[in-house]
């Protein structure tokens, strides 16, 4: 899967969850085909965090959504 598929993918479950689930997540919360790419969406995060859409804690694996990606990023 390329780059931007994976990240397409991301933002809609980020959007989804955030809309109908809270804030508060893991990379180990989504689904699988989202998890394999651990280590490339760990370094998203921190993309999506300039971008104000994520908040990342201490545990670079926990974030919390502060930002609709929708509202900043078309997909």
């Amino acid at each position: 899967m390329n780059k931007s598929k994976i990240k397409k993918d991301f933002l809609f479950h980020l959007e989804l969850f955030y809309r109908n689930f809270g804030n508060q997540w893991t990379i180990n919360d989504f689904p699988e085909a989202i998890k394999k790419h651990k280590d490339f969406l760990l370094g998203y995060l921190k993309e999506l965090e300039q971008l104000g859409i994520v908040k990342v804690s201490e545990d670079p694996e926990k974030f919390t959504i502060k930002e609709l990606p929708s509202k900043i990023i078309h997909f």
